[in-house]
C-alpha cells in the first residue's frame, strides 16, 4: 500500500479524531490498513468505506493507531503540585459540599490517573473516596479495558519505589495488579477530544491533566482539543499539561500560570500563592528535609583517566571503537525501535548486536539508555561505564551517567557526571540544563542562574547548538527548554 492509497485514510483519521499519520505515522497507518484489510478480507478502498459506515471499525482501526507509551508517577513533580496545593485549594472552595473531580484526559492504560489515585491517598488516606471523584478517558476503547484490569508489567514501573509498588499492588500471573480499593477509585470512559460533547462524568471537573498527549497533534488540532477541554472545565478549575509540551499549548484559550516553579492553564486569574497544603514529597518521605547551608564552592573537576587537561584536545578525541563503517541491520532495526520506545523489541536485536561485536559503543549506549528506562540503574551505568573506558571523552557515556544517578538521587555523582560531559564537549546544552536542576536543588542557585544562562544563550540563535550527543534520544524540544530556562532566570530574579 503506497503514500498514494494512504491518503483518504489520513485525512478520515485526522477529521475524526486529530491524529497525524505522517512520517513514523505513515508505516504505522498502513500496518494497521493491512491487518484490518486482512481480517476483514477487504480490498483497501471497500474498506475505507466500511470506515466511513461503521463506528465500529473506525474505532477497531484507531486502537491500532494510537501510541501507549506511559508509565506510574510520570513526571512526579506535577504530581506533587496537586496534592500539595491545587487539590487542597478546590477542596477549601467546594467546603465539603461535593467532591473534588479530576480527569485524566488521554489516559492510555491507566497508569496516570492511578498514579493521581495512590498520591491522594498518601495524604487523604480513607477520605479519598468522599474527598475526589477521579474519571479518566481516552479514544482507544482496548487501552481502556487493561486500565480497567488494572495489570501492568515491569516496564510501567519505572522510577516507582519498591516500598509504593508493595503497598498497592499484588502479584497477578502477568505481572502486578493494582489493589481493588484503588482500582474502585477510578472510573473509565470513551473520549475522543475532538467531540465537543463530553460524556456527562467527564464535565465540570476541577482540574484536568492532559499531558503527553498534545504531541501527537498539530497546531490547529491542539487549539480545538484545549476549547473543548476549557469546556470541561469550572470557571476557577485547573489544566495541567505535559512540562515539555507548554509552550506549544499556550495558544491563547486560557490563561498561563506559573506556580512553585511548575505551569499549568486556567480559564479564572491566577490563584494567590497561599502555601496550601502540607507538603507532599515523591517518594514519601518520613520527615521534612532539614534547610540546607549556602552551597560551598564547586570542588576541582577531577578528570578521568585519559582525559588530557586542555579542552583544545576534544578536536584530536578519537572515534568510539567498535562502530562499523556500516552498521549491521540489527542495529538499524534496535535503533529505530528505541527511537520508537518500543524496547521490548529493541533489547533482543541490542544482544544480538553486541554479541557479535562486543566493543559497538552504540549498541552499548542504546542498550544502556534502554535500561535506565527500565530502572535497571546498576547495569546500565555499567554499560556507559564500559563505552568510557574504552573512549575517555564519550559524551553520551558521561550523559548517560550523569541522568542514572541523577535517577537515583545521588545528587553529587549527577552533578560531578554531568559536569565531565561538559567539559568533554561545552555546547552539551542538556548537560547544562539538567545540572542547573541539580543546582537548584542542593541550594546553588546563582550557580544554577548560570547555568540556565548558559542554555539559552546556546538556543537563542537560528540554529540551536549542537548538544554533542551521538546516540542517546534524549528529544529535549529546544524551544521549550529555552522557554523554561528563561522563566527560571525570571522567577529568581524577583525579589522574595
Amino acid at each position: 500500500m503506497n503514500a498514494l492509497d494512504l491518503a483518504p485514510f489520513q485525512a478520515l483519521v485526522k477529521e475524526r479524531c486529530g491524529l497525524q499519520c505522517e512520517g513514523d505515522g505513515q508505516a504505522k497507518l498502513a500496518q494497521a490498513l493491512q491487518e484490518r484489510c486482512t481480517h476483514l478480507r477487504m480490498a483497501p478502498m471497500a474498506y475505507y468505506q466500511q470506515l466511513v459506515r461503521s463506528g465500529a471499525e473506525f474505532q477497531a482501526l484507531v486502537n491500532l493507531l494510537t501510541i501507549n507509551e506511559t508509565y506510574f508517577f510520570r513526571e512526579p513533580e506535577q504530581i506533587e503540585l496537586l496534592v500539595q496545593r491545587l487539590a487542597p485549594r478546590a477542596l477549601a472552595r467546594h467546603a465539603g459540599r461535593a467532591p473534588v473531580r479530576i480527569l485524566s484526559a488521554g489516559c492510555s492504560s491507566g497508569e496516570e490517573p492511578y498514579s493521581l489515585a495512590m498520591a491522594l491517598l498518601e495524604k487523604y488516606g480513607d477520605s479519598t473516596a468522599q474527598l475526589f471523584e477521579l474519571v479518566a478517558g481516552d479514544i482507544d476503547t482496548e487501552a481502556l479495558a487493561k486500565a480497567r484490569a488494572g495489570v501492568y508489567g515491569d516496564f510501567s514501573f519505572r522510577g516507582v519505589p519498591d516500598a509504593i509498588r508493595q503497598r498497592y499492588f499484588e502479584p497477578h500471573p502477568q505481572g502486578q495488579r493494582l489493589r481493588e480499593d484503588v482500582r474502585r477509585l477510578v472510573r473509565f470512559y470513551p473520549l475522543n477530544l475532538l467531540d465537543s460533547e463530553a460524556p456527562q462524568p467527564v464535565q465540570d471537573c476541577d482540574i484536568i491533566f492532559f499531558r503527553n498527549v498534545s504531541i501527537y497533534f498539530d497546531a490547529a488540532t491542539r487549539r480545538r482539543i484545549q476549547q473543548n477541554l476549557a469546556r470541561l472545565l469550572r470557571g476557577d478549575g485547573v489544566l495541567v499539561i505535559g512540562s515539555a509540551e507548554t509552550l506549544a499549548n499556550d495558544l491563547g484559550v486560557l490563561r498561563l500560570v506559573e506556580e512553585a516553579g511548575l505551569f499549568y492553564f486556567t480559564p479564572g486569574p491566577a490563584p494567590q500563592d497561599d502555601g496550601a497544603g502540607s507538603a507532599w514529597q515523591w517518594p514519601p518521605a518520613p520527615a521534612p528535609k532539614p534547610q540546607r547551608a549556602p552551597a560551598p564552592p564547586p570542588a576541582p573537576l577531577q578528570l578521568p583517566k585519559g582525559w588530557g587537561d586542555l579542552p583544545e584536545l576534544l578536536a584530536q578525541a578519537p572515534a568510539p571503537a567498535g562502530v562499523p563503517a556500516e552498521a549491521p541491520a540489527a542495529l538499524a532495526q534496535a535503533r529505530q525501535a528505541v527511537l520508537g520506545k518500543h524496547y521490548a523489541q529493541a533489547l533482543p536485536l541490542l544482544d544480538a548486536v553486541l554479541a557479535a561485536q562486543p566493543g559497538c559503543a552504540e549498541a552499548r549506549l542504546l542498550k544502556a539508555y534502554v535500561l535506565l528506562e527500565r530502572k535497571d540503574f546498576d547495569t546500565a551505568q555499567a554499560l556507559a561505564q564500559q563505552v568510557l573506558d574504552a573512549d575517555p571523552w564519550s559524551v553520551d557515556a558521561c550523559m548517560l551517567l550523569g541522568l542514572a544517578a541523577k535517577w537515583r538521587g545521588q545528587g553529587d555523582d549527577a552533578i560531578r557526571w554531568l559536569r565531565q560531559a561538559i567539559y568533554a564537549h561545552h555546547a552539551c546544552w542538556p548537560a547544562h540544563y539538567f545540572l542547573a536542576d541539580l543546582l537548584r536543588e542542593s541550594g546553588a542557585l546563582e550557580q544554577a542562574r548560570r547555568s540556565w544562562r548558559v542554555v539559552v544563550q546556546m538556543l537563542s540563535g537560528a540554529t540551536p547548538a549542537q548538544a554533542g550527543l551521538r546516540y542517546l534520544p534524549l528529544e529535549l524540544p529546544a524551544h521549550e527548554i529555552r522557554f523554561l530556562c528563561e522563566r527560571h532566570l525570571a522567577q529568581a530574579a524577583v525579589p522574595r
